[in-house]
């Protein structure tokens, strides 16, 4: 018998706040026709990027997780498991003879989910700026990490599933660092970089995924 023929196939979808909840599909090996297929799909974690999600390619420099929580028919049901920006969108933030300021924070959502969230900024040159380099001082890089633990919080802790997703969709947050902070030193290219479930109401406490499915359209 052909192996390929044992192989049945399912649709991934995204979180319905997405307008492109279709994501794409993914497969396992039936052994036998009453076979439960719970336990081979729940659990696997699935990337896509933001711009096929909404049909922006404004938004193709990030990437939004997600994990099989549910099978429904042949539907996946993919709830969010965190975000991060591309390889190369990270590394354009970093910007030599500049300071590099990440923050790292721990939020709870509404749900009681834990998320990890990391935070990256660089200190910025004003126009009358005469120096080559452009570091701030290591009192200052702590009183703008103090500010970004307060927008994190602000903007993110205690809000329910949808609106984090909502708020990780813009760059809301970054611009609210951007303009506490310029009172202390300018700084520029604020974003979150990533954000990992550390903790699930549902799924109990997770660890890196060893291997997380790339969706690409």
């Amino acid at each position: 018998m052909d192996s390929f023929s044992r192989k049945d196939w399912y649709d991934l979808k995204a979180p319905s706040v997405f307008p492109n909840s279709a994501c794409g599909k993914t497969m396992i090996t039936r052994t036998s026709a009453k076979q439960n297929v719970l336990p081979s799909l729940v659990g696997r974690k699935f990337a896509v990027n933001h711009a096929d999600l909404t049909g922006n390619a404004e938004f193709a420099h990030r990437k939004f997780i997600f994990r099989v929580a549910d099978v429904k028919g042949k539907d996946c049901v993919g709830v969010f498991d965190g975000m991060r920006l591309t390889t190369d969108k990270v590394k354009g933030i970093v910007k030599k003879w500049h300071t590099l300021i990440e923050a790292q924070r721990d939020i709870v959502s509404k749900e009681g989910n834990v998320y990890r969230v990391t935070m990256n900024a660089v200190t910025r040159r004003t126009p009358n700026w005469t120096k080559k380099t452009c570091y701030a001082k290591s009192s200052e890089v702590r009183k703008i990490r103090k500010i970004m633990f307060e927008v994190i919080d602000e903007e993110l802790a205690g809000k329910d599933i949808q609106k984090i997703i909502k708020k990780l969709s813009t760059e809301t947050i970054g611009r609210n660092v951007e303009k506490k902070a310029s009172s202390i030193f300018p700084i520029q290219n604020v974003h979150v970089i990533k954000v990992k479930t550390v903790k699930s109401v549902s799924g109990g406490i997770f660890e890196e995924p060893k291997e997380t499915t790339e969706i690409e359209n």
